[in-house]
């Protein structure tokens, strides 16, 4: 194992209240509930109010974090918001939570890596805290996705949702946070993009939000063949077989490349936890991760102080993961 000093303490989450099943959705998408369930694994999403903000949640996800932990927000040296759906490219929303928070001017900055931002957040954070330039970092995930919806788009509309999800990353006696495995094919960056471009939408009034596309049969693919190579490598790098390994939180993308990935690794119930959040939640991209651990510490389906590896994996397609003892949870 290598031993680093950067550990995740707590995890805080916001859900929003809006429950959307799959019944409310099959009237635009032309199929029926079954459709869907056997497609996705989702049975039901979440859906932000318009009050609701990508801003706001995080707030929430992060002030549950801090209170868990019993950390004022005035000791938090770095706020990291991982994000694909915050719409102003300036000024970045991070800044805006920590002041909400009340955190004593810390760096504060947003990070737009698709679905894996929170994971190469917590990357960043451990490496921030083991170079001695923090000691306590939130990493934050909030995505609204619904505004970015097609409804009658089958092979998105399903899927997604949202919410946030926050960990507070400090300084500890003993190593947590394993080394970081992350990368990207930006050669298939075309597979999971927004259309039309922001540029597009500039001339003709009224002409909405872009929305959400993806190529689902191609990130499918990619999913169940690329990822299990990439969990062998996120366990090398914590010095670890994967057969240590007690729980296993992939990105929350689909159940069947969920399913897909565990069963190419060897991994059934029996052996290995394996997070399914996103039948409640569906997918909600930067904040999958903590929400995932969230459920599964909450169910009691797994524990805090376990060893975890989490991978993530999205548009880019940008890619991220690492091995570390689950903490508990607000």
């Amino acid at each position: 194992m290598t031993a680093t000093s950067a550990g995740i303490l707590t995890i805080g989450t916001y859900r929003p209240d809006r429950i959307v099943s799959n019944s409310e959705l099959i009237p635009e998408l032309g199929v029926d509930e079954e459709w869907i369930l056997t497609r996705t694994g989702i049975s039901e999403r979440r859906f932000a109010n318009p009050d609701e903000t990508v801003i706001s949640m995080a707030v929430e996800s992060a002030r549950a974090a801090l209170v868990a932990a019993d950390i004022p927000p005035d000791q938090v040296d770095v706020v990291i918001l991982a994000t694909s759906t915050y719409t102003d490219q300036t000024p970045a929303a991070a800044p805006a939570v920590a002041a909400q928070l009340g955190c004593d001017h810390p760096a504060a900055f947003d990070l737009t890596a698709g679905c894996s931002g929170y994971a190469h957040g917590i990357g960043q954070a451990a490496a921030l805290i083991n170079a001695g330039q923090a000691d306590n970092v939130l990493v934050i995930g909030s995505e609204k996705l619904s505004p970015y919806l097609d409804r009658t788009e089958r092979g998105v509309a399903p899927i997604f949702g949202d919410g946030a999800g926050a960990a507070l990353v400090t300084r500890t006696e003993t190593g947590h946070i394993r080394k970081t495995v992350w990368g990207s094919d930006g050669s298939r960056s075309r597979l999971i993009r927004q259309e039309p471009h922001w540029e597009d939408l500039l001339a003709p009034p009224g002409a909405g939000l872009p929305n959400l596309r993806m190529e689902g049969t191609e990130v499918f693919r990619w999913a169940t063949t690329t990822v299990p190579r990439i969990v062998t490598e996120i366990a090398a790098a914590a010095d670890i077989p994967l057969s240590d390994v007690e729980v296993f939180i992939p990105h929350q993308a689909n159940l069947r490349i969920i399913d897909g990935v565990a069963r190419k690794l060897g991994w059934n119930n029996e052996s290995v936890v394996v997070a399914d959040d996103i039948r409640h939640t569906g997918n909600t991209s930067a904040a999958a991760l903590p929400l995932a651990i969230d459920d599964l510490v909450k169910s009691g389906r797994a524990k805090p102080g376990q060893l975890a590896l989490q991978v993530s994996f999205g548009a880019g397609l940008s890619y991220a993961g690492q091995v570390f003892d689950l903490p508990k949870v607000a």
